[in-house]
Protein backbone atom coordinates (compact mmCIF):
# COMPACT_ATOMS: atom_id res chain seq x y z
CA UNK A 1 0.00 0.00 0.00
CA UNK A 2 1.19 3.57 -0.79
CA UNK A 3 2.02 5.61 1.51
CA UNK A 4 -0.91 7.90 0.72
CA UNK A 5 -3.06 5.32 1.18
CA UNK A 6 -1.98 4.21 4.21
CA UNK A 7 -2.60 7.40 5.57
CA UNK A 8 -5.65 7.75 4.20
CA UNK A 9 -6.53 4.33 5.31
CA UNK A 10 -5.19 5.23 9.44
CA UNK A 11 -7.59 8.55 8.87
CA UNK A 12 -10.38 6.16 8.00
CA UNK A 13 -9.91 3.82 10.17
CA UNK A 14 -10.19 6.15 13.62
CA UNK A 15 -13.01 7.83 11.91
CA UNK A 16 -15.10 4.61 12.11
CA UNK A 17 -13.41 3.03 14.93
CA UNK A 18 -14.13 6.58 17.29
CA UNK A 19 -17.74 7.44 15.55
CA UNK A 20 -19.54 4.68 14.43
CA UNK A 21 -21.87 5.09 11.42
CA UNK A 22 -23.11 8.33 13.91
CA UNK A 23 -20.59 10.62 12.77
CA UNK A 24 -21.32 10.07 8.79
CA UNK A 25 -22.59 13.67 7.66
CA UNK A 26 -25.95 12.85 7.65
CA UNK A 27 -29.27 11.74 9.58
CA UNK A 28 -29.22 8.03 9.55
CA UNK A 29 -32.73 6.14 10.45
CA UNK A 30 -33.74 2.36 9.70
CA UNK A 31 -36.78 2.38 7.48
CA UNK A 32 -39.95 0.85 9.15
CA UNK A 33 -40.25 -3.77 8.47
CA UNK A 34 -43.00 -5.17 6.62
CA UNK A 35 -43.65 -8.64 5.90
CA UNK A 36 -45.48 -9.38 2.23
CA UNK A 37 -47.16 -13.26 2.30
CA UNK A 38 -46.81 -14.66 -0.71
CA UNK A 39 -49.22 -17.17 0.32
CA UNK A 40 -52.04 -14.39 0.62
CA UNK A 41 -54.36 -13.36 -2.91
CA UNK A 42 -52.18 -11.44 -4.47
CA UNK A 43 -55.02 -8.23 -3.88
CA UNK A 44 -54.65 -8.52 -0.07
CA UNK A 45 -50.59 -8.86 0.05
CA UNK A 46 -49.74 -4.88 0.47
CA UNK A 47 -53.02 -3.59 2.36
CA UNK A 48 -51.67 -3.46 5.61
CA UNK A 49 -48.32 -1.66 4.16
CA UNK A 50 -49.98 0.73 2.19
CA UNK A 51 -52.85 1.97 4.78
CA UNK A 52 -49.80 3.01 7.05
CA UNK A 53 -49.02 5.48 3.94
CA UNK A 54 -52.25 6.39 2.60
CA UNK A 55 -51.53 10.21 2.85
CA UNK A 56 -48.45 9.78 1.26
CA UNK A 57 -48.77 7.58 -1.76
CA UNK A 58 -51.54 9.54 -3.71
CA UNK A 59 -49.33 12.64 -3.22
CA UNK A 60 -45.95 11.43 -4.54
CA UNK A 61 -48.10 9.70 -7.79
CA UNK A 62 -49.15 13.44 -8.10
CA UNK A 63 -45.28 14.79 -7.97
CA UNK A 64 -44.60 11.94 -10.87
CA UNK A 65 -47.19 12.95 -12.73
CA UNK A 66 -46.24 16.56 -12.75
CA UNK A 67 -42.85 15.84 -13.27
CA UNK A 68 -43.85 13.39 -16.76
CA UNK A 69 -44.84 17.03 -18.13
CA UNK A 70 -41.68 18.21 -18.50
CA UNK A 71 -41.10 15.66 -21.25
CA UNK A 72 -41.87 15.10 -25.05
CA UNK A 73 -45.50 12.96 -25.08
CA UNK A 74 -46.64 13.25 -21.46
CA UNK A 75 -50.01 13.24 -22.52
CA UNK A 76 -49.74 10.18 -24.70
CA UNK A 77 -47.67 8.62 -21.99
CA UNK A 78 -50.47 8.90 -19.64
CA UNK A 79 -53.18 7.38 -21.79
CA UNK A 80 -51.07 4.92 -22.43
CA UNK A 81 -50.70 4.36 -18.93
CA UNK A 82 -54.54 4.40 -18.73
CA UNK A 83 -54.94 1.86 -20.93
CA UNK A 84 -52.83 0.09 -19.44
CA UNK A 85 -55.07 0.15 -16.27
CA UNK A 86 -57.96 -0.74 -17.87
CA UNK A 87 -56.92 -3.74 -19.58
CA UNK A 88 -54.17 -5.10 -16.92
CA UNK A 89 -54.22 -8.45 -16.49
CA UNK A 90 -53.37 -8.69 -20.21
CA UNK A 91 -50.42 -6.31 -20.25
CA UNK A 92 -48.54 -7.18 -16.95
CA UNK A 93 -47.83 -10.63 -15.85
CA UNK A 94 -48.77 -11.91 -12.26
CA UNK A 95 -48.77 -11.46 -9.56
CA UNK A 96 -47.85 -7.71 -10.25
CA UNK A 97 -51.37 -6.94 -11.93
CA UNK A 98 -53.29 -8.48 -8.99
CA UNK A 99 -51.08 -6.51 -6.46
CA UNK A 100 -51.49 -3.07 -8.21
CA UNK A 101 -55.46 -3.42 -7.88
CA UNK A 102 -55.39 -4.37 -4.04
CA UNK A 103 -52.82 -1.02 -3.61
CA UNK A 104 -55.04 0.96 -5.61
CA UNK A 105 -58.48 -0.12 -3.38
CA UNK A 106 -56.93 -0.03 -0.01
CA UNK A 107 -55.98 3.45 -0.98
CA UNK A 108 -58.96 4.34 -3.20
CA UNK A 109 -56.78 5.63 -5.59
CA UNK A 110 -57.73 5.08 -9.78
CA UNK A 111 -55.51 1.90 -10.89
CA UNK A 112 -53.84 4.04 -13.06
CA UNK A 113 -52.51 6.01 -10.66
CA UNK A 114 -50.40 2.82 -9.29
CA UNK A 115 -49.49 1.73 -12.56
CA UNK A 116 -48.17 5.33 -13.15
CA UNK A 117 -46.05 5.04 -9.99
CA UNK A 118 -44.68 1.97 -10.74
CA UNK A 119 -43.72 3.21 -14.26
CA UNK A 120 -42.74 6.80 -13.54
CA UNK A 121 -39.71 5.52 -10.81
CA UNK A 122 -37.89 5.01 -13.88
CA UNK A 123 -37.75 8.37 -15.33
CA UNK A 124 -35.01 9.95 -12.77
CA UNK A 125 -33.05 7.10 -10.83
CA UNK A 126 -29.68 7.00 -9.88
CA UNK A 127 -27.02 4.65 -8.28
CA UNK A 128 -24.03 3.69 -7.06
CA UNK A 129 -23.51 -0.20 -6.77
CA UNK A 130 -20.72 -1.79 -5.34
CA UNK A 131 -20.08 -5.72 -5.61
CA UNK A 132 -17.11 -6.95 -3.50
CA UNK A 133 -14.89 -9.82 -2.29
CA UNK A 134 -12.73 -9.53 0.72
CA UNK A 135 -9.44 -11.19 1.61
CA UNK A 136 -11.60 -14.27 2.84
CA UNK A 137 -13.48 -15.04 -0.52
CA UNK A 138 -16.71 -13.41 1.25
CA UNK A 139 -18.91 -11.50 -1.59
CA UNK A 140 -20.33 -7.82 0.11
CA UNK A 141 -22.75 -5.95 -2.06
CA UNK A 142 -22.92 -2.32 -1.12
CA UNK A 143 -25.80 0.39 -2.78
CA UNK A 144 -26.64 3.62 -2.42
CA UNK A 145 -30.34 4.54 -4.55
CA UNK A 146 -30.94 8.18 -5.34
CA UNK A 147 -33.73 9.88 -7.31
CA UNK A 148 -34.89 13.24 -7.88
CA UNK A 149 -37.94 13.25 -5.33
CA UNK A 150 -35.87 12.68 -2.68
CA UNK A 151 -37.50 14.00 0.45
CA UNK A 152 -40.81 12.47 -0.47
CA UNK A 153 -39.37 8.93 -1.26
CA UNK A 154 -37.32 8.94 2.07
CA UNK A 155 -40.78 8.98 3.49
CA UNK A 156 -41.99 5.55 2.13
CA UNK A 157 -39.25 4.00 2.34
CA UNK A 158 -39.73 0.46 3.70
CA UNK A 159 -37.61 -2.75 4.06
CA UNK A 160 -39.66 -5.84 2.91
CA UNK A 161 -39.52 -9.83 3.79
CA UNK A 162 -41.40 -11.84 1.16
CA UNK A 163 -42.11 -15.01 2.81
CA UNK A 164 -43.81 -18.59 1.89
CA UNK A 165 -44.82 -20.79 4.49
CA UNK A 166 -43.58 -18.34 7.13
CA UNK A 167 -39.89 -18.62 6.13
CA UNK A 168 -38.44 -15.66 3.93
CA UNK A 169 -37.55 -16.48 0.41
CA UNK A 170 -36.27 -12.98 -0.42
CA UNK A 171 -35.71 -9.42 1.11
CA UNK A 172 -35.29 -6.16 0.02
CA UNK A 173 -35.84 -2.47 0.13
CA UNK A 174 -38.35 -0.42 -1.85
CA UNK A 175 -40.95 2.24 -1.44
CA UNK A 176 -44.48 1.85 -0.76
CA UNK A 177 -47.23 0.95 -3.20
CA UNK A 178 -44.12 -0.04 -5.74
CA UNK A 179 -44.32 -3.47 -6.32
CA UNK A 180 -41.37 -4.16 -8.28
CA UNK A 181 -37.89 -4.92 -6.57
CA UNK A 182 -34.87 -2.90 -7.90
CA UNK A 183 -32.98 -4.11 -4.56
CA UNK A 184 -32.69 -7.60 -2.59
CA UNK A 185 -31.15 -10.89 -1.31
CA UNK A 186 -32.34 -13.92 -1.29
CA UNK A 187 -30.55 -15.62 1.92
CA UNK A 188 -27.66 -17.89 1.20
CA UNK A 189 -28.38 -17.29 -2.70
CA UNK A 190 -27.76 -14.03 -4.13
CA UNK A 191 -27.84 -10.23 -4.01
CA UNK A 192 -28.89 -8.22 -6.60
CA UNK A 193 -29.43 -4.47 -7.36
CA UNK A 194 -30.23 -2.48 -10.60
CA UNK A 195 -28.75 0.45 -12.00
CA UNK A 196 -30.35 2.77 -14.20
CA UNK A 197 -28.99 2.92 -18.17
CA UNK A 198 -29.83 5.22 -20.32
CA UNK A 199 -30.44 4.30 -23.47
CA UNK A 200 -33.11 6.00 -24.88
CA UNK A 201 -36.01 8.42 -23.57
CA UNK A 202 -37.60 6.25 -21.00
CA UNK A 203 -41.23 7.13 -22.82
CA UNK A 204 -39.67 5.59 -25.58
CA UNK A 205 -38.85 2.23 -23.70
CA UNK A 206 -42.64 2.41 -21.96
CA UNK A 207 -43.83 2.40 -25.71
CA UNK A 208 -41.56 -0.02 -27.18
CA UNK A 209 -43.00 -2.63 -23.92
CA UNK A 210 -46.98 -2.04 -24.56
CA UNK A 211 -45.90 -3.31 -28.29
CA UNK A 212 -43.62 -6.35 -27.21
CA UNK A 213 -45.41 -8.54 -25.28
CA UNK A 214 -42.35 -10.50 -24.58
CA UNK A 215 -40.48 -7.52 -22.68
CA UNK A 216 -40.93 -7.35 -18.68
CA UNK A 217 -40.55 -4.50 -17.29
CA UNK A 218 -36.91 -5.54 -15.22
CA UNK A 219 -38.16 -4.66 -11.30
CA UNK A 220 -40.59 -7.14 -12.07
CA UNK A 221 -38.69 -9.46 -13.81
CA UNK A 222 -35.49 -9.04 -10.51
CA UNK A 223 -38.55 -10.16 -8.35
CA UNK A 224 -39.31 -13.09 -10.30
CA UNK A 225 -35.97 -14.06 -10.42
CA UNK A 226 -35.71 -13.78 -6.54
CA UNK A 227 -38.50 -15.93 -6.39
CA UNK A 228 -37.80 -18.59 -9.01
CA UNK A 229 -33.55 -18.95 -8.89
CA UNK A 230 -31.58 -20.05 -5.68
CA UNK A 231 -28.38 -19.07 -6.28
CA UNK A 232 -26.08 -16.60 -8.64
CA UNK A 233 -25.53 -18.95 -11.58
CA UNK A 234 -29.23 -19.00 -12.16
CA UNK A 235 -29.98 -15.37 -11.27
CA UNK A 236 -27.37 -14.15 -14.05
CA UNK A 237 -28.68 -16.15 -16.42
CA UNK A 238 -32.27 -15.14 -16.01
CA UNK A 239 -31.57 -11.38 -15.93
CA UNK A 240 -29.48 -11.58 -18.60
CA UNK A 241 -31.01 -13.01 -21.16
CA UNK A 242 -34.53 -12.53 -20.85
CA UNK A 243 -36.13 -9.63 -22.64
CA UNK A 244 -37.14 -6.45 -20.84
CA UNK A 245 -38.48 -3.16 -21.59
CA UNK A 246 -35.44 -0.86 -21.39
CA UNK A 247 -31.67 -0.82 -20.54
CA UNK A 248 -29.76 -1.20 -17.23
CA UNK A 249 -26.99 -2.44 -15.51
CA UNK A 250 -28.13 -5.33 -13.09
CA UNK A 251 -25.44 -5.97 -10.12
CA UNK A 252 -25.05 -9.93 -9.03
CA UNK A 253 -23.75 -11.30 -5.93
CA UNK A 254 -23.34 -14.89 -4.93
CA UNK A 255 -22.21 -16.99 -2.04
CA UNK A 256 -18.80 -18.54 -3.60
CA UNK A 257 -15.56 -17.06 -4.59
CA UNK A 258 -15.40 -14.52 -7.52
CA UNK A 259 -19.40 -14.39 -7.45
CA UNK A 260 -20.04 -11.12 -8.22
CA UNK A 261 -21.06 -9.24 -12.02
CA UNK A 262 -22.34 -6.32 -13.12
CA UNK A 263 -24.53 -7.04 -15.94
CA UNK A 264 -24.80 -4.40 -18.63
CA UNK A 265 -28.15 -5.17 -20.08
CA UNK A 266 -29.68 -4.19 -23.44
CA UNK A 267 -33.37 -4.73 -23.99
CA UNK A 268 -32.92 -8.35 -25.75
CA UNK A 269 -29.70 -9.83 -24.52
CA UNK A 270 -26.32 -8.58 -22.51
CA UNK A 271 -24.22 -6.14 -23.86
CA UNK A 272 -21.62 -6.90 -21.43
CA UNK A 273 -20.81 -8.99 -18.80
CA UNK A 274 -18.15 -7.96 -15.73
CA UNK A 275 -17.24 -10.93 -13.86
CA UNK A 276 -14.96 -10.52 -10.52
CA UNK A 277 -11.60 -11.41 -11.13
CA UNK A 278 -9.80 -11.76 -7.71
CA UNK A 279 -6.79 -13.25 -9.15
CA UNK A 280 -5.92 -10.98 -11.19
CA UNK A 281 -6.57 -7.66 -8.72
CA UNK A 282 -10.22 -7.22 -9.78
CA UNK A 283 -11.94 -7.47 -5.98
CA UNK A 284 -14.87 -5.04 -6.11
CA UNK A 285 -16.40 -3.53 -9.59
CA UNK A 286 -18.30 0.03 -8.87
CA UNK A 287 -21.56 0.26 -11.48
CA UNK A 288 -22.97 4.07 -11.39
CA UNK A 289 -25.15 4.94 -14.37
CA UNK A 290 -22.59 4.54 -17.15
CA UNK A 291 -20.90 1.57 -18.91
CA UNK A 292 -17.40 0.82 -16.95
CA UNK A 293 -15.62 0.41 -20.33
CA UNK A 294 -16.12 4.53 -20.37
CA UNK A 295 -15.09 7.53 -18.32
CA UNK A 296 -18.17 8.87 -16.43
CA UNK A 297 -18.99 12.43 -16.99
CA UNK A 298 -16.90 14.83 -14.61
CA UNK A 299 -20.21 16.47 -13.90
CA UNK A 300 -21.56 12.95 -12.36
CA UNK A 301 -18.41 11.05 -11.51
CA UNK A 302 -18.93 8.69 -8.31
CA UNK A 303 -17.43 6.01 -10.14
CA UNK A 304 -13.59 7.24 -9.43
CA UNK A 305 -14.02 8.55 -5.75
CA UNK A 306 -15.25 4.87 -4.86
CA UNK A 307 -12.60 3.24 -6.47
CA UNK A 308 -9.89 5.49 -5.11
CA UNK A 309 -11.34 4.94 -1.58
CA UNK A 310 -12.06 0.70 -2.15
CA UNK A 311 -8.36 0.57 -3.00
CA UNK A 312 -7.04 2.87 0.20
CA UNK A 313 -9.29 0.37 2.47
CA UNK A 314 -8.15 -3.03 0.62
CA UNK A 315 -9.78 -6.24 0.73
CA UNK A 316 -8.17 -6.97 4.28
CA UNK A 317 -10.28 -4.33 5.78
CA UNK A 318 -14.05 -4.98 4.37
CA UNK A 319 -16.74 -4.71 7.14
CA UNK A 320 -20.18 -3.15 7.42
CA UNK A 321 -18.71 0.26 8.74
CA UNK A 322 -15.75 0.39 5.99
CA UNK A 323 -18.10 -0.19 2.98
CA UNK A 324 -20.63 2.47 4.76
CA UNK A 325 -17.16 4.91 4.63
CA UNK A 326 -17.22 4.54 0.75
CA UNK A 327 -21.24 5.11 0.46
CA UNK A 328 -20.71 7.74 2.94
CA UNK A 329 -18.53 9.75 0.60
CA UNK A 330 -19.79 12.59 -1.12
CA UNK A 331 -20.52 12.53 -3.93
CA UNK A 332 -21.56 8.66 -3.78
CA UNK A 333 -23.06 10.41 -1.12
CA UNK A 334 -25.49 13.22 -2.36
CA UNK A 335 -28.75 14.90 -1.50
CA UNK A 336 -31.21 12.48 -3.79
CA UNK A 337 -29.41 9.72 -1.98
CA UNK A 338 -32.47 8.20 -0.51
CA UNK A 339 -30.99 4.99 1.18
CA UNK A 340 -28.01 2.99 1.37
CA UNK A 341 -27.94 -0.76 1.96
CA UNK A 342 -24.61 -3.23 2.51
CA UNK A 343 -25.59 -7.01 2.58
CA UNK A 344 -23.88 -10.48 1.76
CA UNK A 345 -26.26 -13.41 0.98
CA UNK A 346 -23.75 -15.36 3.06
CA UNK A 347 -24.21 -13.30 6.01
CA UNK A 348 -27.51 -12.50 5.57
CA UNK A 349 -27.76 -11.10 8.95
CA UNK A 350 -24.96 -8.37 8.45
CA UNK A 351 -27.95 -6.90 6.32
CA UNK A 352 -27.95 -2.94 7.13
CA UNK A 353 -30.17 -0.72 5.87
CA UNK A 354 -30.26 3.15 6.44
CA UNK A 355 -31.99 6.12 4.97
CA UNK A 356 -30.05 8.95 4.38
CA UNK A 357 -31.16 12.40 5.69
CA UNK A 358 -28.25 14.05 3.91
CA UNK A 359 -27.70 18.03 3.48
CA UNK A 360 -24.47 18.32 2.35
Amino acid sequence: MAPSAVGSFVALGIFVVFCGVSCYPDVLRKPPQYTINLDLPEEDRWTNVVKDYHQIVPDVYNVLKSYLGNFPFANLTIKAIEAVAADIDNFLPKPYAGEMRGIAKALNMNLGGIVGMNILYDVSAFCTSIVTQDAKGQIWHSRNLDYSFGDMLRNITIRVDFTKKNQTVYSGVTYAGYVGLITGIRPRGFTMTLDERDQGAWWENFIIGLLDRRAMPISFLMRDTFTECSNFTEAVNKMAYTSTEASGYVIVGGVQKGEGMVITKGRLGPVDLWKLDPANGRWFEVETNYDHWVAPPKSDDRRDPAVKLMNEIGPKNITVDTLMSVMSLPPVLNNHTTYTIIMSAAKPELTSVWIRDYHG
